[in-house]
């Protein structure tokens, strides 16, 4: 049987609302922030380019106004949502469509604060591509981006809009300012490419800062040294202890964060010794990382 697919949705207006009618108000500290432009939404989805055989993970779901272009063309939708009143307008509204599955929590709810675990069992069980298409809550957004870069399955394409300064550090090459571990991270396994500003005109409530829409393509040729997600979760480790001191020689910064991780200090070359972690690329981030699991 065909999954029935969403029809367009009515005004702003009416969802206004049904927020009144519940009490819900916007809490900034979860970077509750609705995208209202539904020609956005619909490009979001399209630059994703799900199909039926893909499965694709929303985080922060709102009012399902990206939920409902999403569902259009792919095969599975995973919904989360922490916010219950939220989650009931969304379903009320797309509870017809048989390939959404609402999952009500914290997208970072697992042990230690990694990812929900159904996040990572979707992407296990996908035959095709698994994606992440979110307007992300701004306060989490970094985490959120570190904890998929763990995940056993990696994603195969990530489309998110987050704030503009965090989408200028994950793209940022070696030398900005704004390169740090997290770029590292996230360009060692994926191609990341800003797509567009969005302006907060857009936005209810409105927030004070642009915001970027950011693709990752999952790069073809991986390093083989963070092919499992324990060597990506230490690695992870590793950088944030790297960059922790970014102004201090790889000498001293990459003898503690190997210790940190349990590993003898790695030998290194009186000029790679003599650099700083902001001046290696992430391939060079990569083969350090070899350099002190081989020792």
């Amino acid at each position: 049987m065909t999954a029935e697919r969403p029809s367009a949705r009515d005004p702003f207006s009416r969802y206004r609302d049904q927020l009144a009618a519940v009490g819900f108000r916007p809490s900034s500290s979860r970077g509750q922030n609705f995208l209202l432009d539904p020609t956005l939404h619909r490009w979001i989805a399209e630059q994703a380019g799900a199909c039926r055989e893909d499965a694709v993970v929303e985080i922060g779901v709102g009012l399902g106004f990206l939920t409902r272009e999403l569902a259009r063309s792919a095969g599975k939708v995973l919904a989360v949502e922490i916010e219950p009143r939220l989650l009931d307008i969304a379903r009320q509204e797309l509870g017809a469509s048989e390939n959404i599955e609402w999952l009500l929590a914290d997208a970072l709810s697992g042990p230690g604060r990694t990812l929900a675990p159904r996040i990572g069992e979707l992407a296990r069980a996908c035959g095709g591509r698994f994606m992440v298409v979110a307007n992300l809550p701004y306060s989490v957004s970094g985490p959120l981006l570190a904890e998929l870069a763990q995940l056993l399955r990696l994603p195969d394409r990530i489309i998110v809009l987050v704030q503009k300064e965090l989408g200028q550090r994950l793209s940022a090459g070696v030398g900005d300012a704004n390169y740090g571990g997290l770029s590292g991270l996230l360009q060692s396994l994926f191609a990341v490419r800003a797509l567009r500003d969005v302006a907060p005109t857009v936005f209810r409530p409105r927030p004070k800062v642009w915001s970027s829409i950011i693709e990752l393509e999952l790069r073809d040729a991986r390093p083989h040294v963070l092919e499992s997600a324990s060597s990506r979760t230490r690695y992870a480790r590793f950088l944030r202890r790297l960059f922790g001191q970014r102004r201090k020689a790889l000498r001293t910064t990459a003898a503690a964060a190997a210790r940190d991780l349990g590993l003898p200090s790695p030998e290194l070359p009186p000029a790679l010794s003599a650099q700083r972690a902001e001046q290696l690329s992430p391939d060079q981030l990569v083969a350090l990382w070899q350099r002190c699991e081989a020792v």
